[in-house]
């Protein structure tokens, strides 16, 4: 049987000989300067979504909103059948009243997320990276697996695979089938070489998007745990990005694999097979992928922030002007009634509706027409070919 062994080729290269599993090798295998561009717009993008106003309304706002619909996405890569509107109830739900094993992987996550959030960096520092250990891998593990009734993923315990026991990564649509490591000595021996590499002095001064990217991809090789090694490569991921200042996006980004998923997984099989021929850019599809990814996602940001500025300058005028009755409390509330149903209707077609009659019984049709004149007017509704409609739709 082989002896286990390291050997560092070069400042960025680890090779690692294992017992049973064969070599692996740690390594950037990148184009950095085709990269870069790239790399330098998400930072730009990153740098200008930190500055958002820091409104406790907004944060909270967009914090929630991303918080659902990044589990729901980490989630359903996994295989979750919960609808994004279900995702969001149940993470409202205390997790200590949850017994429902599918549910409680929601609660899990959230409670991985806020451990993660714990670890954050408020400024951008996007060469800067920080050090991870195993005890960051296995906390993880251990908040995504806990309380789930299954037997055989024990939290925070790596694989130790018997004879009959099989681990089998991907499928034929994806570019194939991957085997990784079995034996429980190659796997700790991996994950430590792992560990080196990531928290080597050139591998820490790389752009913190290629360290998080490539941190992510290995984890998934090596495969260390028996289930939930998806979820937490992403958290990972995720980590090594919030230590550095990628707030929001970190965890955001999950939606652009999960909308993208047979590239996802396409990618991880491609690189590594490119890996294994010794192509010189092995990883730079997945890298890529990965970058590109985060531009879009914190794109998205920018405009769900914005929507957000827009919508409290709203709803302090639309107070303001009940507070100096420019309007009156029946014009207030047909606006709130557009804004809770997100409704396009015509101001015929709204007047039928039963509670728009209530609201003006005793006053006139003549009335009723007056009012929605003079909300339109005041800039509270929109009007397009006859129809009406709240701005932030």
């Amino acid at each position: 049987m082989p002896e286990q062994s390291k050997e560092w080729l070069n400042e960025t290269t680890l090779r690692v000989m294992t017992y049973k599993s064969g070599s692996f090798t740690f390594s950037l295998n990148l184009d950095i300067d085709r990269l870069q561009g790239t790399i330098d717009r998400v930072n730009d993008a990153q740098k200008r979504f930190n500055k958002m106003p820091g409104l406790p309304q907004i944060i909270d706002q967009m914090q929630e909103k991303i918080l659902a619909s990044s589990i729901y996405s980490t989630n359903t890569i996994e295989g979750g059948e919960f609808s994004p509107e279900e995702t969001a109830q149940i993470l409202k739900i205390d997790p200590a009243k949850i017994q429902n094993s599918a549910e409680k992987r929601l609660t899990n996550l959230k409670q991985a997320i806020d451990w993660i959030n714990q670890h954050k960096h408020t400024t951008l520092t996007p060469n800067q990276g920080k050090c991870i250990s195993l005890d960051d891998i296995l906390t993880l593990h251990r908040l995504v697996s806990q309380d789930i009734d299954e037997k055989s993923n024990p939290p925070a315990q790596f694989r130790n695979n018997q004879p009959t026991q099989k681990t089998i990564v991907g499928d034929a649509e994806h570019g194939g089938i991957y085997r990784p490591p079995k034996c429980l000595a190659d796997i700790e021996y991996l994950m430590f070489a792992w560990l080196e590499w990531l928290n080597a002095p050139v591998i820490m001064q790389q752009a913190v998007l290629i360290r998080a990217s490539l941190a992510h991809y290995y984890f998934e090789l090596i495969h260390p745990f028996w289930d939930g090694n998806g979820r937490t490569g992403r958290l990972i991921e995720m980590l090594i990005l919030e230590q550095s200042g990628y707030h929001f996006s970190s965890s955001a980004v999950w939606k652009y694999y999960q909308e993208n998923i047979h590239q996802y997984f396409a990618l991880f099989n491609q690189c590594r097979k490119l890996a294994e021929k010794k192509e010189d850019v092995a990883h730079q599809g997945f890298v890529s992928f990965m970058i590109e990814g985060m531009f879009k996602t914190i794109d998205l940001l920018h405009d769900q922030g914005d929507d957000l500025i827009r919508f409290l300058l709203y709803k302090n005028a639309l107070n303001d002007a009940r507070k100096n009755k420019r309007l009156s409390e029946r014009q207030i509330q047909l606006i709130e009634l557009y804004m809770a149903e997100a409704i396009i209707v015509s101001p015929t077609e709204l007047y039928k509706r039963p509670i728009v009659q209530i609201l003006f019984k005793g006053k006139t049709e003549r009335t009723y027409y007056r009012d929605i004149e003079g909300i339109v007017k005041a800039g509270f509704l929109n009007e397009l070919e006859g129809k009406l409609y709240y701005p932030f739709i």
